[in-house]
């Protein structure tokens, strides 16, 4: 008897009133999936990264951080809508993804001037998404370190440092 593999959902995009930045991550990891948060591994530097960018209370995941994040006009999603149910939880370990509509997001909210890639496999996967629909030419795409904890080949003040542009489209 053939089983059809199982699949695993992402999470619903975090999106506050008018966005100016959108920060597209490839699929959340299992602790993500299971506490509901984005970046909720807390060896990721996601929210370490944004406590000193943004000056938010803590640096883990929580629905106040997320929350804080759009006061600041920023907006958390991913590229990947749904994977075949993997053991594994890295970028590596995706089989079968289904795509997330980003062209039509991006028509949705015209006050958005970048999109920030979280990490490699987030840029292949928006490449590959908005190759026949092109990103609106007001938008800026930004290919930026992943966060991740598998992501050794930057140290944390490399990847601050580059997540610090950001910081040029968060001002009125």
């Amino acid at each position: 008897m053939n089983q059809v593999p199982s699949r695993e959902y992402g999470l619903s995009p975090v999106i506050g009133k008018d966005p100016w930045v959108l920060i597209l991550g490839s699929f959340p990891s299992k602790m993500s999936l299971a506490a509901n948060l984005y970046y909720a591994n807390p060896r990721n530097h996601f929210w370490r990264i944004m406590q000193i960018l943004l000056s938010l209370e803590t640096s883990r995941a929580t629905t106040e951080n997320q929350e804080a994040l759009t006061e600041h006009h920023i907006a958390l999603w991913d590229v990947i809508a749904s994977r075949e149910f993997q053991v594994g939880a890295g970028d590596r370990d995706i089989k079968n993804p289904v795509y997330q509509d980003i062209p039509t997001f991006l028509r949705s909210y015209p006050t958005l001037r970048c999109v920030a890639l979280n990490g490699g496999k987030a840029g292949e996967c928006f490449r590959k998404i908005t190759r026949s629909a092109p990103v609106p030419d007001r938008i800026v795409v930004q290919q930026l370190p992943s966060t991740s904890p598998a992501n050794a080949t930057s140290t944390f003040d490399q990847k601050l440092e580059r997540w610090q542009t950001l910081l040029g489209f968060l001002v009125p």
